[in-house]
């Protein structure tokens, strides 16, 4: 008994000292300054306004939902699990969630003034979320000259406000999932490089990089050895993986800076290092194969190097239309923190 009172005690200690401790990542921090001035505000309506027992109602929900999302910024849980945490989204999507549904709570509190502040926000938040021709779009854009007092007025405002967190929640939830895309694209084709290579390495002859040179007929590989042997392609790869990097360091230049938890840009980057290498290893191949009209054969290990690091930086090619994909999420979905001005988007996309 206790040792179970001691271990409860330990238990608490941790968790207070994860409450206590600084939130480590920018949208802990983010989630953690709007709860409490949402909270402030919150008491405000509160202290300002005689509420009737289904207003009373709803501030109770809306500042419970206020803690979980502190809760969920602080990484308080019975069970962390930091990397199902961060594949999964859980604590990111838990925190705003959490205080996207607190102030959909509180637009029904606010008073004529506060409505007629928050509409243009709604509205805003709507046009960035919604797609040009949806009708929840429309009906959010007549609220510009409605009358706050109106008892309509209000309902549509409180569901304009739901829309757009909900439509931006979505969005976030589509970018998430196309950014495990990338990364698990990425590990098992790591995975499957280094396993290919270990079985090379001991078998060199199953892919020999090796060239005929002119004149003296003579052969020349990868490594710099005038047979096959396990160097070759490990070098061929990691002239590839230099490439790829050059390529992602390149792509970075147009790639936008954003407020969003999830680092899109970083998962394309890890994707293109072993793209580079697999890029590195075909290309030679191709070459070898006489597969490349008037490119037979390299007359020296330079060459044969700078096409594998030629061959890496060009695997752009190949991903260049999973960046353009990127940014077109990346524009789609619009800041957990606030709305952004951005044009309008077609039908459907």
């Amino acid at each position: 008994m206790t040792e179970l009172v001691e271990r409860s005690g330990l238990f608490a200690a941790q968790r207070r000292g994860r409450a206590d401790s600084p939130p480590r990542r920018i949208w802990a921090q983010d989630v953690l300054v709007r709860a409490d001035r949402l909270q402030a505000k919150l008491n405000a309506i509160r202290a300002d306004n005689d509420l009737v027992p289904g207003g009373s109602m709803l501030a109770e929900e809306a500042e419970a939902r206020l803690t979980d999302a502190k809760k969920a910024a602080r990484r308080i849980s019975l069970r962390p699990r930091p990397a199902s945490n961060w594949w999964r989204g859980t604590l990111v999507e838990a925190a705003y969630q959490n205080l996207h549904s607190a102030e959909i709570l509180m637009a029904t509190l606010y008073d004529d003034a506060q409505v007629a502040a928050e509409i243009p926000e709604a509205i805003a938040r709507v046009e960035v979320a919604l797609d040009r021709d949806d009708p929840r779009r429309h009906a959010a854009l007549k609220l510009q000259d409605a009358q706050p007092a109106d008892p309509g007025t209000r309902e549509r405002f409180a569901k304009a406000v739901q829309v757009g967190f909900e439509a931006a929640d979505a969005e976030h939830a589509r970018l998430r999932s196309f950014r495990n895309a990338v990364v698990g694209s990425a590990a098992v084709l790591a995975t499957i490089l280094v396993a290919f290579i270990a079985y090379v390495w001991n078998h060199p002859a199953v892919m020999p990089l090796c060239f005929i040179t002119e004149p003296g007929n003579t052969k020349v590989c990868a490594a710099g050895g005038s047979a096959p042997q396990g160097y070759d392609l490990l070098t061929v790869a990691a002239l590839g993986v230099l490439g790829g990097l050059l390529s992602a360091i390149v792509s970075i230049r147009n790639m936008q800076g954003t407020s969003l938890a999830y680092d899109v840009p970083t998962a394309l980057a890890a994707l293109k290092l072993p793209v580079g290498a697999l890029s590195a290893m075909g290309g030679l191949l191709l070459i070898k194969a006489n597969f490349v009209p008037g490119l037979s054969q390299l007359d020296s290990q330079e060459q044969i190097l700078a096409y594998a690091f030629i061959f890496g930086a060009a695997q752009q090619l190949l991903v260049g239309a999973v960046d353009r994909h990127a940014q077109q999420l990346l524009a789609a979905a619009p800041s957990k923190a606030a709305s952004s001005a951005r044009p309008e988007r077609e039908y459907g996309a």
